[in-house]
């Protein structure tokens, strides 16, 4: 009896001690998991790679596929006469009020509207890369294309939300300074003029009576070009698309920068996403550089293999011909805040290459600026240059800086991070600011703008339904 009970109490003791070493255990491991979370939901970085370099630095993304080409900021060191120009690149007041415009054209646009789109198969590639467009005085991206035979290379805005491309010809009669000499129609081989009766000339608004198809666009700062509606020859780096229908700037009005006009991107027949639907299925991506001194790329078609680690999200039809997405949520360090769906849902979210600054509506901006003021109290906060840019710090004093993750999640589940790095809009050593705004009382939208979209590999499937966002798709 006696060996009996010392036998169920050394059990017992073992069986215990076994429990204790588990529980020691499954601590150690939550606790080792914890501190991995951290440290992955924050991202710490050098202040000096807030700044463009001197020195040129070529993304090698932009090599890893077939029909690529290189292209820089004529501006910036990747380019050699720029060494021989002053450019001052827009202040965050200028960027907030370029932005302003922007959302006011794309509000009217969609208060109109009425989207399409097209059923497509699989596609080739081809890739442009990218540069950044600060040094142009705008706040966008550009691309450098051929247009012509023989071609003349001409720096266009990377534009989501436009429906057309266009560039100033020759012989205008109302310019505006660009950094490259004006296309010449009359010096290329395969320009084309539309005859007022051709269907395509329906793809625009053609304002004046003639024999050709003439075409207007204008912006929401006041700004506008006016021309010719016409078919030219297209080369981006080996590839060239024959017939491609633009415009012909002959009068081109406002606050224009250094670039030849704009690349159109968004999902109207007159796009080049549209004009190229046979040959690259609707299908496009980019990444757009962290700085002035890197390049990015802009690919046209599917890509294989697809980027690394992407994340798919729906594509919301009711936002055409812009790109909306179904944003549910934000959040930092990987935990959603406690912001109502609605906040989000009843607006609706779209996804822009032109606007800078990322927009949220009021209470969800409130929350999510209060979130993020206490995740970065341990850095100076000094007020910023205008009312409404009003969450900056000065890193001057500082060598790095751990900026907390941010998560945009959506409605199919889909959780998007977005590198702290990319959260910031940076002025000067002693001007780095958050990189989101309160949208405005007659705004209809949530707009994720191009600063949170750095260095990722944003791909636009548009026959899927569906966006995708891939990490270090370019530095």
């Amino acid at each position: 009896m006696a060996t009996s009970i010392s036998f169920v109490g050394l059990s017992c003791f073992l069986l215990s001690l076994c429990l204790v070493c588990s529980l020691k255990e499954g601590y150690a491991f939550e606790e080792q998991r914890e501190s991995h979370a951290e440290s992955y939901l924050t991202h710490t970085f050098q202040v000096s790679s807030l700044f463009a370099s001197s020195i040129c630095n070529h993304s090698t993304k932009a090599n890893e596929r077939e029909s690529t080409f290189r292209v820089v900021d004529k501006y910036g060191p990747c380019f050699q006469p720029s060494l021989h120009r002053s450019v001052v690149s827009p202040s965050l007041t200028d960027i907030l009020r370029s932005d302003r415009a922007r959302i006011y054209s794309i509000q009217a646009r969609l208060s109109k509207n009425s989207g399409r789109r097209d059923h497509i198969v699989e596609p080739n590639s081809v890739r442009i890369p990218v540069k950044d467009g600060s040094a142009f005085k705008t706040p966008n991206y550009l691309v450098t294309v051929g247009l012509g035979t023989p071609k003349t290379d001409l720096s266009l805005v990377l534009d989501t939300g436009s429906r057309l491309t266009w560039t100033q010809c020759e012989s205008c009669t109302i310019c505006y300074k660009q950094s490259e000499p004006l296309f010449d129609p009359e010096e290329s081989k395969s320009y084309v003029n539309i005859a007022k009766t051709d269907s395509v000339c329906d793809y625009v608004d053609h304002p004046v009576d003639g024999k050709y198809c003439s075409y207007v666009i204008g912006y929401g700062d006041g700004t506008s070009s006016l021309g010719y509606f016409s078919k030219e020859t297209l080369t981006m780096s080996a590839e060239k698309i024959e017939s491609f229908l633009f415009g012909c700037g002959t009068e081109n009005k406002g606050t224009f920068g250094l670039e030849a006009g704009i690349l159109g991107l968004n999902q109207e027949k007159a796009s080049i996403v549209s004009q190229t639907a046979q040959k690259y299925k609707k299908i496009f991506s980019y990444c757009l550089p962290s700085l002035a001194s890197s390049t990015g790329h802009l690919t046209f078609g599917s890509q294989t293999p697809a980027p690394a680690n992407i994340k798919y999200t729906k594509l919301v039809a009711q936002k055409s011909p812009y790109y909306g997405l179904d944003l549910i949520g934000i959040g930092l360090r990987g935990t959603k805040l406690n912001i109502p769906e609605s906040i989000f849902t009843t607006p609706g979210t779209i996804i822009d290459s032109g606007a800078v600054y990322t927009y949220l509506p009021p209470v969800a901006y409130t929350t999510f600026r209060d979130a993020f003021r206490v995740a970065m109290s341990a850095y100076p906060w000094i007020p910023g240059p205008t009312a409404r840019i009003e969450t900056c710090y000065d890193f001057s004093k500082s060598t790095s800086v751990t900026v907390p993750e941010i998560s945009f999640f959506f409605k199919d589940g889909t959780v998007v991070g977005i590198p702290g790095k990319s959260s910031l809009v940076t002025e000067n050593s002693k001007l780095s600011c958050l990189g989101f705004q309160e949208y405005y009382p007659n705004d209809k939208q949530s707009i994720i703008g191009n600063s949170v979209q750095r260095t990722m590999e944003v791909v636009y499937d548009i026959p899927g339904q569906r966006v995708g966002f891939a990490p270090n798709g370019c530095s």
